[in-house]
């Protein structure tokens, strides 16, 4: 996967993100040779998503954190047990993966039966057992079915019953909603939430989609390849981004090039170098006076106003954005529009369809403009340009 447009190259400092009572711990864990160390904890009964666009990378963080390959650095502990050198299948780690299919020549029971039956478990407890499971996870009456006449729900939860019958301290579940259709990946995320609250489960799961991220809650670790940007809710992601690369790659903002004016309570006055002053918010300590940067805004926090409801602004002290519609679409519960300024720079944006009716035709000369909050000022190093 390419980085993010604007998106700056991983710091030389790891990253670190805090929990408490972890289940699980990765502790200055490189994946492979692209990324940089990182820490992150499972808590306790906590879900959390690694999201994505490299699906490769993210089954591979999952493999290591299961034992089927090492990592280039750092550990795994699990309960604070250190097992990054345990094998695979010793490390009280169960990761579901289509990778790893239920066995064709067992019909479905024998899948979870058998799995309890490597356990050490007699024939009479690992029956009971999976039945039990069975019934839990809605597979009453498709024990006889071969793995091959069940549909990929069914398949799903037949292989969740097989990793659940052994009682995993943590649960690995490989991108569970890519072979699924929307309204089957619904219910298999509700059935993932009933489980975890129910059975105090602690998990990590791979997802390359952003509605799969926000549906699951809770928190979000965002890759670039093998290297962690940013850990938080989905809220501290949209709207507190750590660097350029979380605001484009998860808000999917739009990063605007421009130079410092000034700097008051946090508050970056920026001249843009598509033309107009805005304000957005300092992202840290290290933006100064003076300094070229990048504006990252999110397409849906961008007001337009076209002819008649001009913003007023005096030109001379404050000329806002100015720019020329090229095209809008309707696209259910949005409408984008894109917009084309004067030194050829492109704005998305992206507005409610009840707020944005009679839109003007492309070629309508439009003003844009948002709240300081709304937008995120970060330095733009040399390296960027």
């Amino acid at each position: 996967m390419s980085r993010p447009p604007g998106a700056p190259p991983s710091p030389t400092r790891r990253k670190h993100v805090t929990r408490s009572a972890p289940a699980l711990r990765l502790e200055a864990l490189r994946a492979g040779l692209r990324g940089e160390a990182f820490d992150l904890t499972v808590s306790d009964g906590e879900t959390v998503t690694a999201y994505g666009t490299d699906e490769a990378a993210l089954s591979g963080l999952l493999d290591l954190i299961a034992g089927f390959s090492p990592p280039m650095g750092g550990r795994v502990l699990v309960q604070e047990t250190d097992v990054t050198s345990l094998p695979a299948g010793q490390r009280s780690i169960v990761l579901i993966s289509t990778r790893d299919p239920l066995f064709p020549h067992l019909d479905t029971r024998s899948n979870i039966v058998f799995a309890l039956r490597a356990q050490g478990q007699s024939r009479a407890e690992a029956d009971a057992g999976a039945g039990r499971m069975m019934s839990l996870l809605g597979l009453d009456g498709l024990g006889n079915l071969s793995p091959q006449d069940l549909n990929p729900e069914q398949t799903f939860r037949a292989m969740l019953a097989r990793a659940l019958v052994t009682a995993p301290t943590i649960l690995l579940l490989d991108n569970p909603y890519g072979g699924l259709d929307i309204h089957a990946g619904r219910r298999i995320a509700s059935l993932l939430s009933k489980l975890s609250r129910a059975r105090n489960l602690s998990v990590l799961q791979s997802v390359t989609r952003k509605e799969d991220a926000l549906r699951a809650g809770g928190q979000i670790a965002l890759f670039n390849e093998e290297a962690l940007l940013q850990c938080g809710t989905a809220a501290e992601l949209y709207d507190r981004p750590s660097d350029v690369g979380v605001a484009t790659l998860f808000g999917e903002a739009n990063a605007l090039t421009g130079q410092v004016l000034d700097i008051a309570d946090d508050i970056a006055r920026v001249q843009l170098a598509c033309g107009g002053i805005v304000e957005a918010l300092a992202s840290d300590d290290t933006l100064q006076e003076g300094h070229a940067c990048l504006v990252c805004v999110r397409p849906d926090r961008i007001s337009p106003f076209f002819g008649s409801q001009s913003l007023g602004l005096d030109d001379e002290e404050a000329p806002p954005v100015r720019g020329t519609l090229t095209d809008s679409v309707h696209l259910g519960d949005h409408i984008r529009m894109r917009v084309r300024c004067p030194d050829g720079t492109e704005i998305e944006l992206r507005r409610p369809p009840l707020q944005a009716q009679k839109l003007p035709r492309a070629g309508a000369a439009v003003q844009l403009a948002w709240p300081a909050g709304h937008a995120t000022a970060f330095p733009l190093r040399a390296d960027l340009y």
